[in-house]
């Protein structure tokens, strides 16, 4: 019946030497992963105006809401409220400077 149930004895130095090392293994390439991953992320951030997309949030019937517009649709849209005066328009026009699309485009 040996070798059925589980070992009972302690640890030896090198078995504890050996977890320790796997331990520390583990450790490193799961933070050297969680950096890389930090680092290469290229991933649009969609609650910003950049790269002539203009993102604009505002309030709405059902709470805030988010109106977005990326490329021709964008500059039409920041053509449009370059022309109006209003509160709005000038929190559109806000982001689309940020978004790179100026009056004159």
């Amino acid at each position: 019946m040996r070798g059925k149930t589980p070992p009972t004895d302690p640890l030896t130095a090198r078995e504890r030497r050996r977890l320790l090392i796997g331990t520390v293994v583990v450790a490193v390439v799961l933070a050297a992963g969680v950096v890389a991953w930090v680092l290469l992320d290229r991933s649009p951030d969609y609650s910003r105006s950049e790269n002539g997309c203009v993102t604009v949030q505002s309030a709405g019937p059902m709470g805030g809401q988010q109106q977005r517009a990326c490329g021709d649709q964008a500059r039409v849209w920041c053509r449009s409220e370059y022309a109006e005066q209003d509160a709005a328009a000038a929190r559109v026009q806000q982001q689309c400077r940020l978004a790179g699309i100026l009056p004159s485009q």
